[in-house]
């Protein structure tokens, strides 16, 4: 009896021991499956990134090459000039608005523009003149220099020389510094020429604090574009401060000698509410030959776009130190107005834009004057435009209107 127990449990303990033993074999092969699986997965990954950056290595040459062709520049141009570039962008140069001929081999571009006007002043008179022509030149000299200059005859004025300055990158910095004459950066409405200008004038606020031309002065402004994960450029400059009617009239018989310095931080930035852009500018400069007398002026702007509607506030105050000799007051004034184009292809017509402004200029002293202007554009091209508006425009303490009706054809070449 027990013999055949004997038996019962060496026949069961070989059993156990094949049984185990075929489940080690088993465990080993999975082990040694796994490694293999993970030895090819190490290596496919390792071909796959070598792939990947020899398609990075394409594409950053076939986009190399892009950029250098005429096509692509002409798409960079007109990029340029969409509503969101305008106010990304340096704006002094914005007005070339993809018109320029390019001659020498695309070293020169040769640019100008026109604007007739049509005025029907209230019980007074009725005008139609070429408000204003200028013609000018941008010398793209270096990848990092070029210059850029252009001259301006306004109605019943002199040749003047608007602009004439050359402007240096240092990409590598961040910075661009422009010596020369040009229009100082003090809020978006003083930096646009004529034809990008959204009104046909400029506003009461801008007449009053800075004159009744763009602000443009010779001096030294650097650019730094600062690196943030959005557009923003802090700028600086020093000038001479003779055309800026809160600072000089324009002669040197108030001041010849007080070169304001002028700084603006701009940043903008797309969400899905649309394009922002703002930002503050100071100024401070002497209003008389001595120095005596300190000049500041603080300003503020904002930018917004959404679709096929924008609008722009801005805001300027004045602190001016008063004297026996000086008569001028502090004063603010500010400026909104708001668009929306329709676009329209219908033969040579792009678009029509409805656009209203309000603004003030208001002193301590002297007048102040509100303006109202509802205005349509027709959007002829890229190069024509042909817009119409009524100013309401009312003064104190002397309650005089001044309403006028103005039609403006401007053309850029």
């Amino acid at each position: 009896m027990w013999k055949t127990h004997a038996i019962v449990v060496f026949i069961m303990f070989f059993i156990s021991s094949i049984a185990s033993a075929s489940e080690a074999d088993l465990q080993k092969q999975i082990n040694e499956l796994r490694e293999e699986m993970s030895r090819m997965s190490s290596y496919y990954e390792s071909k796959i990134k070598e792939l990947e950056g020899k398609i990075s290595e394409k594409d950053k040459a076939s986009v190399h090459k892009e950029e250098h062709t005429p096509e692509a520049h002409h798409d960079e141009e007109k990029d340029k000039h969409t509503p969101e570039a305008h106010h990304d962008e340096d704006k002094d140069e914005g007005w070339l608005h993809k018109h320029h001929h390019g001659l020498l081999g695309g070293k020169v571009n040769i640019i100008g523009a026109l604007d007739a006007r049509y005025i029907n002043i209230e019980k007074d008179k009725h005008t139609l003149m070429l408000h204003e022509a200028k013609i000018g030149a941008q010398v793209n000299i270096a990848e990092w220099l070029m210059g850029f200059i252009t001259i301006t005859k306004h109605h019943k004025e002199d040749v003047d020389i608007e602009e004439a300055y050359v402007k240096l990158c240092f990409d590598e910095l961040g910075l661009t510094a422009k010596p020369g004459k040009f229009f100082v950066k003090f809020g978006p409405e003083n930096q646009a020429h004529f034809f990008n200008r959204r009104t046909i004038t400029l506003s009461a606020m801008h007449e009053g604090l800075l004159g009744n031309e763009p602000w443009a002065d010779t001096g030294v402004q650097v650019d730094w574009k600062m690196p943030l994960e959005f557009n923003s450029v802090l700028s600086a400059a020093i000038v001479n401060g003779n055309n800026a009617s809160s600072f000089g009239d324009g002669e040197n018989t108030v001041s010849n000698n007080n070169f304001p310095i002028v700084s603006s931080w701009q940043s903008s930035f797309h969400t899905e509410y649309g394009f922002f852009e703002l930002g503050p500018s100071f100024s401070w400069g002497q209003w008389d030959r001595d120095d005596k007398n300190n000049v500041y002026l603080l300003g503020g702007n904002a930018y917004w776009k959404l679709d096929n509607f924008d609008v722009q506030m801005e805001f300027i105050y004045r602190y001016k130190e008063q004297s026996s000799e000086v008569g001028e007051e502090n004063a603010y004034g500010y400026y909104i107005w708001g668009a929306y184009t329709l676009p329209l292809e219908y033969n040579y017509l792009k678009g029509i834009e409805f656009l209203t402004s309000f603004g003030q200029f208001i002193p301590d002293g002297g007048n102040s004057e509100t303006r109202v202007t509802p205005q349509v554009c027709l959007l002829i091209n890229e190069y024509a435009k042909l817009r119409a508006s009524y100013e309401v425009r009312y003064q104190k303490p002397k309650d005089r209107k001044d309403n006028r009706f103005i039609t403006q054809f401007a053309l850029a070449f």
